[in-house]
């Protein structure tokens, strides 16, 4: 009787696991992707952030077709190491995409950002800042839909050229 129950319950617990797409549907992109045809940004390498308090260096390549890899965050703070790694990045997961837009010296992005231990779901993340230079942006605000919060940041992120960069083919942007 215990192991039929067990065995019950362990069916059930999968067929919820299944319907979590279902029931967890995740948040579509708001802004549309489209062609990045300026000259405000570089396109031919990435950008990097080292944040301090993490001791980490984040990266997003930026595609001349609006999409923006995020390829996650590296430690130690050593460019070399970064880019050994970079060359093969984890780009099967939704939360690695997103689009941007340049808007005179604005950009924005926005990408997906993986569930949390309260919900299954893929929520958004926003960025906007200024155009510095071709080399150069400044973050100054963030958006979390899952925490419906916006923030006030101060990200200042620098270009390295790099080549190959990983290809933007994915099965998450349209």
């Amino acid at each position: 009787m215990k192991t039929a129950t067990l065995f019950l319950l362990i069916i059930c617990f999968m067929a919820l696991i299944s319907c979590c797409n279902v029931l967890f549907p995740d948040e579509n992109l708001t802004i549309k992707r489209r062609d990045y045809t300026g000259n405000e940004l570089r396109t031919d390498g990435y950008f990097y952030y080292f944040q301090e308090s993490t001791n980490l260096i984040y990266v997003r390549f930026l595609y001349r077709n609006g999409i923006i890899l995020s390829v996650g965050g590296y430690a130690p703070p050593d460019l070399g190491e970064v880019e050994k790694r970079i060359i093969n990045p984890i780009m099967n997961s939704k939360d690695h995409w997103g689009v941007f837009v340049v808007d005179g010296n604005t950009i924005k992005y926005e990408k997906w950002i993986g569930s949390s231990s309260s919900s299954p779901k893929a929520y958004l993340y926003n960025c906007t800042g200024k155009i510095l230079n071709d080399t150069t942006i400044h973050f100054t605000e963030s958006f979390n839909s899952e925490t419906n919060k916006t923030n006030a940041i101060d990200e200042v992120w620098n270009f390295k050229q790099f080549f190959p960069k990983p290809d933007s083919t994915n099965v998450y942007v349209k």
